[in-house]
């Protein structure tokens, strides 16, 4: 990973765009590597766990977004009023 990084920053010290896209997507590649290095020692329990409150979030947002529940109001003040 380290050896990527090093690519890069030589990358970017040129003026080579080339070079840095080419370092930046090597260097994405071997990060998605070890995130899927870590994900694969969570082990099934742990997706399953974050795949269920995925679902609770986009069910929540799906129930909160709807307009037949909205109250239209206006705040008075009745201290102002005495």
């Amino acid at each position: 990973m380290q050896e990527g990084v090093d690519a890069l920053k030589k990358a970017l010290e040129s003026d080579d765009i080339e070079a840095v896209k080419s370092a930046q997507a090597d260097l994405t590649t071997r990060s998605q590597k070890i995130g899927e290095a870590l994900y694969a020692q969570q082990g099934d329990g742990a997706a399953g766990a974050a795949g269920a409150a995925g679902a609770d979030a986009s069910a929540e947002g799906a129930s909160g977004s709807a307009d037949e529940d909205v109250v239209d109001a206006e705040v008075v003040d009745d201290e102002d009023n005495k």
